[in-house]
């Protein structure tokens, strides 16, 4: 028959095995949630990389076309169509899908959350732009865009927006999404 000192003996070693089966199971589920995390933010920051090459490639148009609008003047301009090199509003359409996936799956909790108000940030500057793209849409269809000081307007708002979005791209990247 076992001693008592060896049914305590075993009887320790089935709960050690068990809290270290618990802490092992535990912490191959937070190496997972954090490889997910990881991936996340690679998928962000391939997101960031081709929104910032959207606004990199648009913004001199923006810059040109109300140049151009400056040297005549909105008074002395009848539409906006009789501007050389004018191709319309051409809002870009930024993706934001990354961020939306993570956002619902919650892997942005487990980022430090200076990173993750960064991350915001940006995409709430990205949502800013979309409103005023919806609103130029909206406009355009309800022909409330008759003047060159209503498509001057316009078109410096998308410019400001590709100027706040380069420097949020620029922080989000240099400061956080670099090392990723």
């Amino acid at each position: 028959m076992n001693s008592p000192q060896g049914i305590w003996l075993e009887i320790f070693s089935i709960i050690v095995a068990i809290v270290l089966g618990f802490l092992v199971a535990e912490w191959r589920e937070a190496r997972a949630e954090s490889q997910r995390s990881n991936l996340a933010l690679q998928r962000i920051a391939q997101e960031v990389e081709r929104n910032r090459e959207a606004m990199e490639r648009v913004q001199p148009y923006y810059e040109g076309i109300l140049n151009q609008m400056d040297s005549i003047g909105t008074e002395n301009l009848d539409v906006a169509t009789d501007l050389t090199d004018w191709e319309g509003f051409n809002p870009i359409a930024l993706q934001t899908s990354a961020y939306q996936i993570a956002l619902q799956t919650g892997l942005l909790s487990n980022i430090d959350f200076e990173m993750a108000t960064a991350i915001s940030l940006y995409y709430a500057a990205c949502e800013d732009f979309r409103s005023t793209a919806d609103y130029a849409k909206q406009s355009l269809l309800l022909g409330q865009l008759q003047t060159a000081q209503q498509n001057y307007t316009l078109l410096e708002l998308f410019r400001q927006h590709c100027g706040v979005l380069l420097n949020y791209t620029r922080h989000l990247q240099e400061d956080y999404l670099y090392d990723h």
